[in-house]
């Protein structure tokens, strides 16, 4: 072989390499849950999370959603039994204030709907797998609070983790349209 054949078959290799390497981080980037969703997780002890976005005012999955949704379920059952997942979902707007309480009827509507739909993915894709879902339209009522219910420990852990409400001056990082999905093993 001569000299320029060994350079170009070394930089064609360089090249696949690095967009190998680019394309995994980019994959990796899409499916990283953000830090509230990280610290949400911790505090149910959940040990397997995603995060994923819905399209404004869809309720449908998108393809990365349902392969996030198959890869959390996949994983988690190669390495420990599933006792139930936790869905979070948000309208198309943040959650509400203390003032607010809760968005509009079509809002909420719309997060049913969002979590509906994850619900029936997850039973279509394996069946036997208890889902609860938290709406991240309205808040917890004075009595759950009291009570400590699981939907008043998950949105103030979501709260402590700093996610913004509709009276928040910084809107970033938004909830707006995501849900937040989690593993519960035994």
């Amino acid at each position: 072989m001569n000299t320029k054949m060994v350079f170009a078959m070394v930089l064609i290799s360089g090249v696949f390499v690095i967009g190998c390497s680019t394309r995994e981080k980019r994959e990796a980037m899409k499916t990283t849950p953000s830090h509230s969703a990280r610290q949400v997780a911790a505090a149910e002890e959940a040990p397997y999370v995603t995060e994923f976005s819905f399209a404004k005012g869809s309720s449908e999955l998108s393809e990365t959603a349902k392969q996030d949704l198959r890869r959390l379920i996949t994983d988690a059952k190669r390495n420990s039994n599933i006792k139930e997942l936790k869905v979070i979902s948000w309208a198309d707007k943040e959650y509400p204030s203390k003032s607010t309480k809760k968005l509009s009827s079509a809002e909420r509507d719309l997060v049913k709907k969002r979590n509906d739909a994850i619900r029936d993915y997850v039973k279509d894709y394996s069946t036997g797998i208890d889902v609860d879902t938290y709406s991240m339209a309205e808040r917890p009522g004075a009595i759950k609070e009291m009570l400590n219910t699981s939907d008043a420990r998950v949105k103030k852990s979501l709260e402590t983790a700093g996610i913004p409400t509709t009276e928040s001056t910084v809107k970033s990082p938004s909830k707006a349209s995501k849900s937040i999905v989690m593993v519960i093993t035994e």
